[in-house]
């Protein structure tokens, strides 16, 4: 441990203005908390991703024959699908679809493995298999934890994309 500087000294202490205008401890109205609470669950109920993410899926799809295009240059498109599943990966959370945070996750981890064509699979094809699976989930309106079939379904996009 260093020894103090010889010599006289004072040691200055900021009075915390913050702390001060706050009031000391704070506390929260827990009737206040559960009524929002509350107000999110009934808002997340009522969500229908599929008509919220209609333009994604629009986007996805365009961006997928962009890239199916003879001589077509990946870069783009794979920037725009990475973006719209990073997107609906949020959304998939924050509303209840589990299936679609974890197709969106494994795309966009496919995305991140390298340059187009140096991933070991063949691009269009695993990106299509990710954006078919996800437009099947939004389209069936898959909320929650979805069984075997939805564990079988992300484990073959996994394995596209080596997430785990």
């Amino acid at each position: 441990m260093a020894q103090s500087p010889k010599g006289s000294y004072e040691v200055i202490h900021q009075p915390n203005k913050l702390k001060d205008l706050v009031g000391g401890t704070a506390r929260m109205d827990e009737r206040l908390i559960a009524k929002a609470e509350a107000a999110l669950a009934d808002a997340v109920a009522n969500i229908d991703l599929a008509e919220t993410a209609k333009d994604s899926i629009e986007k996805l799809d365009a961006a997928v024959e962009l890239l199916a295009a003879d001589g077509a240059e990946p870069e783009g498109p794979e920037r725009t699908i990475y973006t719209v599943m990073h997107d609906l990966r949020s959304q998939g959370a924050s509303f209840g679809y589990p299936m679609v945070e974890k197709i969106a996750t494994s795309m966009n981890r496919y995305l991140e493995l390298g340059a187009p064509g140096a991933r070991g699979h063949n691009d269009i094809d695993a990106i299509k298999a990710h954006v078919d699976a996800l437009k099947a989930v939004v389209a069936t309106k898959m909320k929650g934890e979805v069984g075997a079939i939805g564990q079988q379904i992300v484990d073959g996009l996994y394995k596209i994309s080596r997430t785990r």
